[in-house]
């Protein structure tokens, strides 16, 4: 039986040769890589014996459930080897920390007085008496009613909200891909620029990214001067989503 993820999971094309776009779709990704990108987290994975790490519970517990996440080449195909590996009772890591729980949910026939009974005091379940002499339409319209007496039916938001996951880890809210791809792609350019002793331009970096302004009020003198300085506030205001993720993430928690 499949599991079922309340957030995009990741498809990859090829797991060893995985399509870049299709794997950025999912925020189980970004997870993943706001771990390799936490210093405290990488350091756990290279000395797990550390003394400086033995009263921090909650980093231990997901080193405990994610494992090591360290790589070399490739990130995309490093992830596709992380969340495709099988753990001891058979499941693969994504689906373990990320899957909802598997449910015996189905619509059948009770026939025999034990199930019955068991359903009767199960409150997930439903059990229903049709007279089978009664017409299909009052059938129907006394179904309608007790459904809507007894069951919230749930659509579109509500039934991916990360809110309802029961998952051993989900979304701390819900969050557009788009957001946390455009955070860590400028976090990457940040990180690369310095590494490499170059001078940071946000307006630049707005550019690469495809952060985007417009002007608010048509009344306020929208000059270049000005305009740098709010993408200036735009892109310090996106690399904090990142920022604050990788802090976040060694506690638990995706995205802060």
């Amino acid at each position: 039986m499949r599991r079922y993820f309340i957030s995009q999971y990741p498809t990859f094309g090829s797991y060893a040769n995985p399509t870049k776009w299709k794997i950025e779709q999912s925020p189980y990704f970004y997870w993943w890589l706001a771990l390799t990108l936490n210093c405290d987290y990488v350091a756990l994975c290279e000395n797990p014996s550390a003394n400086r790490f033995k009263t921090k519970k909650k980093l231990l517990k997901v080193y405990e459930d994610f494992g090591d996440v360290r790589y070399e080449g490739d990130r995309y195909v490093a992830f596709a080897k992380w969340w495709n590996a099988k753990l001891a009772n058979g499941e693969t890591k994504g689906a373990y920390l990320f899957a909802e729980p598997l449910t015996e949910m189905k619509v059948e026939l009770v026939e025999d007085v034990a199930t019955a009974e068991r359903l009767i005091a199960d409150e997930d379940e439903l059990l229903i008496r049709v007279s089978k002499g009664m017409k299909r339409t009052h059938i129907d319209k006394t179904l309608n009613r007790l459904f809507k007496k007894h069951i919230e039916f749930e659509k579109g938001r509500q039934t991916r909200n990360p809110n309802r996951s029961n998952a051993r880890y989900s979304l701390s809210k819900s969050i557009a891909i788009d957001s946390l791809q455009t955070a860590f792609a400028l976090y990457d350019l940040i990180e690369q620029a310095e590494a490499n002793g170059e001078k940071v331009n946000n307006y630049a970096l707005a550019k690469q990214v495809g952060i985007e302004v417009e002007q608010r009020n048509t009344e306020e003198e929208w000059d270049i001067a000005y305009k740098r300085r709010v993408v200036s506030v735009a892109v310090s205001r996106k690399k904090k989503v990142a920022v604050d993720a990788i802090k976040s993430v060694v506690n638990g928690v995706f995205p802060s």
